[in-house]
């Protein structure tokens, strides 16, 4: 791990575009002592610790999110490419070569991954920053504040991607220097680095001159109170679940952490978005047209509850967005398409009507292969009109068969079925493999085919209907159950569910907790959850059996009538969809580079497990 037992030449990048907020470019050739000593060198070695921030959403590689497809909520249709996920689905990633974690250019951007690297140089960076910023040649003191408060976020933010991704990583709050002895150093347990990274957040939250949201555009990619109170959030659930606690019992402390993130964004103005203002564009409910927003920023913006989202896109650039001609249908003249839903994300949608869940929560299918659902026969669900009288945030997230599109401002239907015009294919990147397509993001009206262009909705972060969730989550955790759910109603009412069908709050420990998981489920579809979700509620020992299979649906059309088929996706059943659900797949492997030198130093093998 050179990156983090060897000492790193001191290199101050020209900035990127992103970061013309504090665009100066600083002499590499100068060292740390005289960087600091002049004003506009401090301001251009501060910008820095905001390079590498992530992309997310299309940006892993050539459009595709391998969180997502490899989740049980996704499929990619690159998989006969040879790319990352038809690596990890066929079983031949290994750590020398880990196809998902390397970072490719991809001519004037980049490709999301090789977070060891990038994110252990940003701590660096960061490192530096503060540990010369109280005597660093800044000229205005509330500037220098705030300053430090947003480089203790980043490091907070840097580290909670490296925990979620790669595991306990050592806490380095100062730089190591060349006499430091490697051969002492220990892996610290996920608590440890989760109530390091709510330090940090709470050091920041502490500071009057760090604000609670942005007010300019030209403040966009800035740290806020707001984003650390969303990671302290993260953090302290995560380390509070089955594959991180190790044994203990955090359940008290996490709970704590969020219902204060909770209760200070509530009462610092952030709210769930719940009035649709443009129904005139099908969108139905403000679910819907939510995710179509990119106006989070300003003193009164109209989206409240977005926390942190994408900054990319305020410029016309192809890369940026999950744009309606990749994920989009054929009918919209799509160029190609990457992330499918699965059927078991469809599978998920409750009935508007009685509120119920279609399959039964503790076992959802009757087989291995999810060929035969195991419904509910009191949730009004009728198999031959399967998308009739669903959760609306169906509408909202998956275009299904004959689910309204406009193609430009004329109204037309995806039509799915065999001979449709938006049909499943077995083979190509143009259309479906599992019978659905992504409509979560997408701004109505947008269709290629119909020469009509823009952007769709960027990629969030945090928000705060993810706050809710947590919140949900630890407090039922932690055997408050009656709160717990009363916050899953209240995000369940902005989807369009009446009161009359709100869930009980008399419900048992084990009850309830099914009752998040499965609100987490379609509340943050789409939105990179579900993947980290699965594995931290798996014990290490156990596959993410959820994961094994992934099923769609072939229909056929006979006069005016459907017949629904399920078949399981990528195989002929005779092995996985998904060999990335075994449990070495809890966490990413450690570069091999880098752990070969951490066990030659440590003599410990510092590899996670079953890698």
């Amino acid at each position: 791990m050179k990156k983090i037992i060897s000492i790193i030449a001191i290199a101050l990048f020209a900035l990127s575009s992103c970061n013309d907020t504090l665009d100066v470019a600083p002499d590499g050739r100068l060292t740390l002592d005289e960087v600091f000593k002049d004003e506009e060198l401090t301001k251009a070695y501060f910008s820095t610790c905001y390079n590498y921030l992530p992309k997310k959403g299309l940006r892993y590689h050539f459009w595709s999110n391998y969180p997502i497809a490899l989740s049980d909520e996704g499929w990619d249709c690159t998989d006969g490419s040879g790319a990352g996920f038809a690596h990890a689905v066929s079983g031949n990633c290994t750590t020398s070569d880990f196809y998902l974690d390397v970072r490719r250019d991809m001519g004037d951007t980049f490709s999301e991954g090789g977070y060891w690297q990038l994110y252990w140089g940003q701590i660096r960076t960061i490192n530096n920053f503060l540990k010369y910023a109280e005597t660093a040649a800044i000229s205005k003191d509330t500037e220098r504040k705030r300053w430090i408060a947003e480089a203790h976020v980043l490091r907070a933010y840097f580290y909670m991607e490296l925990l979620k991704w790669y595991g306990p990583v050592p806490i380095e709050k100062e730089n190591y220097g060349l006499t430091f002895d490697y051969s002492g150093m220990t892996r610290p347990s996920f608590e440890e680095c989760a109530r390091f990274i709510v330090d940090e957040c709470d050091i920041a939250l502490k500071e009057d001159n760090l604000p609670w949201r942005l007010t300019t555009l030209n403040e966009r990619i800035r740290m806020t109170k707001g984003i650390a109170e969303a990671i302290r959030s993260e953090a302290s659930l995560f380390a509070a679940s089955t594959f991180n606690n190790g044994g203990k019992d955090l359940w008290q402390w996490a709970y704590e952490v969020n219902k204060k993130s909770f209760d200070q964004l509530k009462a610092n103005g952030y709210e769930l978005y719940t009035k649709c203002v443009d129904k005139s564009k099908y969108y139905d409910n403000a679910y819907m047209e939510y995710f179509t927003l990119n106006n989070y920023i300003g003193v009164d913006p109209s989206d409240k509850e977005t926390i942190w989202q994408s900054t990319e896109g305020y410029w016309p650039d192809p890369y940026t967005n999950p744009l309606y001609d990749v994920i989009g249908s054929p009918v919209l003249g799509n160029a190609i398409v990457t992330i499918v839903p699965s059927q078991e994300l469809v599978d998920a949608y409750d009935m508007l009507a009685t509120g119920k869940p279609v399959l039964d929560l503790a076992k959802p299918y009757n087989d291995e292969k999810h060929l035969q659902p195991n419904y509910n026969p009191n949730s009004g669900y009728d198999k031959n009109n399967p998308y009739e009288g669903r959760d609306p945030r169906l509408r909202a997230t998956v275009f299904y068969n004959n689910a309204p599109v406009l193609l430009g401002q004329t109204p037309a239907v995806v039509e799915i079925y065999v001979g449709g015009n938006s049909e499943l294919r077995p083979s190509g990147n143009t259309n479906t493999r599992t019978g659905y397509y992504w409509r979560k993001r997408m701004v109505n009206g947008n269709c290629k085919a119909a020469g009509v262009a823009g952007y769709d909705g960027r990629f969030r972060f945090y928000r705060l209907g993810k706050i809710y969730l947590n919140l949900a989550e630890a407090a039922i955790e932690d055997n408050k159950i009656a709160e717990g759910i009363t916050l899953i109603n209240e995000i369940r009412h902005r989807a369009g569910f009446s009161a009359d069908v709100d869930l009980s709050t008399s419900v048992s420990k084990d009850e309830a907790r099914l009752l998040v998981r499965h609100e987490r489920q379609v509340e943050l579809a789409c939105e990179e959850d579900r993947y980290f979700d699965t594995r931290r509620w798996t014990p290490a020992d156990k596959d993410m059996d959820n994961e094994k299979f992934t099923t769609g649906v072939r229909i056929t059309k006979e006069g005016d009538t459907f017949k629904y088929q399920r078949f399981v996706v990528g195989t002929d059943g005779s092995k996985p969809s998904k060999m990335s659900y075994e449990k070495k797949w809890h966490l990413y492997p450690i570069p091999i580079s880098e752990v070969s030198v951490l066990n030659e130093k440590t003599g410990v093998n510092w590899q996670n497990l079953g890698w």
